[in-house]
């Protein structure tokens, strides 16, 4: 797809497909600043899938670089934006194909082999995995999920700063719980006692949280698909992988 597609809305954010552009096009230092955002913002659900897929760990980081890699040195991007403009999907069907064209050399390329070495927490990596349920076999499944934690934990890292640029750091983390999904916030009365407040005070900002979460998720969301008009859509999907649906 034409760089000049993906600002067809003027008005939309700019995107993460923004990174994938400038990693192909870009000089220098701004391509690699490029290729450490991406990589930073997506390893940790690839490195999931392959490990999923069957990968050693060893062989899942090298596998994971290799990824990022080809990106720039292949032409990846004639392969964006051939129907669904989801950066996630995009990114997903990129690392099968090359996982089905390439094996052999992908599978054999390691360390210190050519291939430059893009920053992310390789110990890290191995101790989320040793986290997940081993309940679920599909690559595919464990991918999505690991993409809709991660998207979630970047939305409630922004409130975090927020909160703390405004000084009011303690106040979230004890509100945080009304963020999480997978288990049952404290009572309103509880949390209230905490702050020092009433209940209908503590009622409110509990609601002006998710508010802004809402917000930001939506912003969030926005920055993964090309047109605005995507993001209800993408915004379903989510919910439907966080209902487990």
């Amino acid at each position: 797809m034409p760089a000049a597609d993906s600002s067809r809305h003027t008005d939309f954010p700019t995107t993460h497909w923004t990174l994938v552009y400038a990693v192909k096009s870009a000089n220098g230092d701004e391509a690699a600043r490029a290729m450490e955002q991406l990589c930073k913002g997506y390893w940790y659900p690839i490195y999931a899938f392959l490990r999923r897929s069957g990968h050693a760990a060893h062989d899942a980081e090298d596998l994971t670089q290799a990824f990022f890699h080809r990106l720039i040195t292949e032409n990846a991007l004639g392969m964006a934006q051939q129907g669904s403009g989801k950066l996630r999907s995009w990114l997903l069907g990129m690392l099968k194909h090359l996982l089905s064209d390439h094996f052999r050399h992908l599978g054999t390329q390691k360390r210190g082999g050519g291939v430059p070495h893009v920053s992310f927490d390789e110990l890290a990596a191995e101790e989320r995995y040793a986290l997940e349920s081993q309940t679920e076999s599909d690559p595919d499944a464990l991918f999505t999920q690991a993409w809709s934690q991660d998207l979630l934990a970047s939305v409630r890292e922004k409130l975090r700063e927020a909160y703390e640029a405004a000084g009011r750091r303690e106040i979230f983390e004890l509100l945080l719980p009304y963020l999480m999904w997978d288990r049952e916030p404290p009572s309103c009365r509880e949390i209230a006692e905490k702050i020092g407040s009433s209940e209908v005070a503590t009622r409110l900002l509990i609601h002006r949280l998710r508010v802004k979460f809402r917000t930001l998720l939506r912003e969030e969301v926005a920055h993964t698909v090309l047109t605005p008009e995507e993001i209800p859509g993408e915004l379903a999907w989510l919910q439907g992988v966080l209902a487990g649906e």
